[in-house]
């Protein structure tokens, strides 16, 4: 009975806790989105953290590095590419549960993550709201958001690197464990035939 209720209750985790993880992205994109605009707005830019990072403030009509900014069919052409991108990954997303693929799963709450606080700015706004500069480098304005799409990038490409049944760095390594398991089935065979011819 109590096997059955720690199963339940591991069950619940499973599937609740990506859905918690992906509102708290939203949720902490939007509001810091908003606190800082307004921080820039009464100071302009501030230094977050000296040498490191700037508070600023863009309007990024663009997709990344400013990609199309300004150019009249962006905003259309975005938010169409999300919302099909958003499909997909929700199809993705579906199949990593059915396999129980944990790294995967939360690689692509991370990216949807980040797509939706970036979608609901461009149906909004008709814009990105971009506050975070750089200071010690040559790197666009960005935002929380992006930060969860680039971690969530990273985990996707790992998990199929390094992580998944057919990944690519891992198959050798299968194979070699199932290469030696062979040679040992295969010892023990000739071992067992040697003590039956003695």
């Amino acid at each position: 009975m109590q096997r059955i209720g720690v199963d339940r209750l591991k069950r619940v985790i499973f599937y609740a806790l990506p859905i918690v993880v992906l509102a708290i992205t939203i949720v902490l994109d939007l509001v810091t989105k908003s606190c800082f605009k307004d921080l820039y707005f009464k100071q302009g830019t501030t230094v977050f953290i000296k040498g490191l990072i700037s508070i600023t403030y863009v309007q990024n009509t663009g997709a990344a590095w400013s990609f199309l900014s300004g150019v009249s069919w962006a905003q259309t052409f975005f938010k169409i590419l999300t919302v099909v991108a958003l499909c997909l990954f929700t199809a993705m997303y579906l199949y990593a549960m059915k396999k129980g693929y944990k790294w995967l799963m939360y690689s692509i709450v991370f990216i949807v993550g980040g797509t939706i606080g970036n979608f609901v700015d461009r149906v909004a706004f008709g814009y990105v709201r971009d506050f975070i500069l750089l200071t010690f480098m040559d790197f666009p304005v960005f935002n929380i958001a992006d930060s969860f799409l680039c971690v969530g990038v990273v985990m996707f490409v790992i998990h199929y690197l390094f992580l998944d049944s057919d990944a690519l760095f891992k198959k050798s390594s299968d194979n070699k464990d199932n290469n030696d398991k062979l040679n040992s089935k295969e010892q023990g065979e000739e071992a067992e035939n040697a003590g039956q011819d003695l």
